[in-house]
């Protein structure tokens, strides 16, 4: 194995496994750590859903929608084995919180961001189509909509994106436990350990991509100094093993929550997610009672034939970066002033990890090099074109 890389990233989710991916298709000589397994932690307890991030138009995120639909329409394209464009089925009702005109108007927009985008345009029901909705609660319905999206196997897309990084020169340790990283005059000399076994290498740049540790992590980096606290999100699903519908739903949370996915999935029906705020140790993530009657109350007040248990619950965390950098630096020691060695992931939207490891690898590259990197518009950092 050698011992003097361009870049380590600790971190094995779909963040860490894209920035492999495009720092490898790029020539660094790459290495990734993964404590657990590759797409096991927080990236495996997403919604299932490579979505353009509808909900985020009334609150006028356009550049988030744009890059996410951009995002989505690229991902059909290069995994294709892994991912299914269903239909979502959204109910409008007479008390809620947005209107029928609201929701159609906000439609047309996500249609027009979608620009090329090859997914159906949406649609407005007729009343006569109801009845066909499995069983939907139809009582003060007062419009339903559909429009499409995608289903994805999360933990097998980071995997796929993960082998990528391989096949394209990136070595990858899992499972190791990442021990610390120490200042080196041309970078970091970086400690993992597995078992009893320790292992170190040198490395000119570091990126931080564990998500929901990330400022757990940087405490054990030299040279940064007061890390930026996380603002995590929790996110709640439940799992039943019986069968709701062929298609998905997305129906109203309660006032003032995002709205419920409801989705086959795996031959049973998945729901969620119940979004709370977290401050508690990542590592001791579980559903709360209160969170899975609610996801079940959810359920059945819009399926009321469907009265059954869920027989799984799980909990994930996700970084809140709408009002925070996509990627926060941190200068350490380094060959000149300005160079900054040191970078720590704040964004976790999985739909957008293309996009995020291409930020990222442009600034690793400006580090590195005397050269500025090409731009993120460009194809040269995150090529569309490799399958995965």
């Amino acid at each position: 194995m050698s011992t003097h890389f361009d870049l380590c990233i600790i971190g094995g989710g779909i963040i860490g496994a894209g920035i492999a991916q495009a720092a490898a298709i790029n020539g660094l000589s790459t290495i990734i750590v993964e404590k657990r397994g590759w797409g096991t932690g927080n990236s495996s307890k997403s919604s299932k859903i490579i979505d353009g991030d509808f909900e985020g138009i009334p609150h006028l995120r356009f550049s988030n929608v744009r890059e996410r639909l951009r995002e989505r329409r690229i991902i059909r394209d290069i995994a294709p084995n892994l991912q299914k464009v269903d239909w979502f089925y959204l109910p409008i009702y007479k008390q809620s919180a947005q209107k029928s005109w609201q929701i159609a108007l906000q439609l047309r927009i996500y249609d027009a961001l979608a620009g090329g985008d090859n997914l159906a345009s949406f649609r407005r029901l007729p009343k006569e189509r109801w009845g066909k909705l499995y069983g939907l609660n139809q009582h003060d319905l007062s419009a339903v909509y559909a429009f499409q999206e995608i289903h994805i196997d999360d933990t097998q897309l980071a995997q796929n994106v993960l082998r990528s990084a391989k096949q394209h020169g990136a070595m990858a340790l899992c499972p190791v436990n990442f021990e610390g990283a120490q200042l080196s005059d041309d970078g970091y000399v970086v400690s993992v350990a597995k078992g009893s076994r320790n292992r170190d290498f040198d490395c000119r740049f570091l990126v931080n991509a564990t998500g929901a540790w990330g400022d757990r992590v940087s405490r054990s980096i030299e040279g940064v100094k007061n890390p930026l606290p996380a603002r995590l999100i929790k996110s709640t699903h439940i799992e039943f093993r019986e069968h709701l519908s062929d298609n998905s739903f997305y129906v109203e949370g309660k006032k003032g929550s995002n709205r419920i996915a409801i989705l086959p999935w795996r031959g049973g029906t998945l729901v969620g997610s119940a979004d709370t705020m977290f401050s508690g140790n990542p590592e001791r993530v579980t559903p709360s009672t209160e969170e899975v009657d609610y996801l079940v109350g959810i359920t059945r007040h819009h399926f009321p034939h469907f009265q059954y248990e869920p027989f799984d619950a799980w909990s994930g965390l996700r970084l809140s970066s709408i009002k925070q950098r996509a990627i926060l630096p941190r200068r350490s020691k380094s060959l000149n002033d300005t160079d900054e060695r040191y970078l720590c992931v704040r964004e976790s939207q999985f739909a957008s990890y293309r996009a995020i490891a291409e930020r990222v690898v442009i600034s690793v590259m400006r580090s590195l090099s005397e050269k500025s990197a090409p731009p993120p518009e460009t194809h040269y950092i995150c090529s569309s074109s490799i399958r995965i």
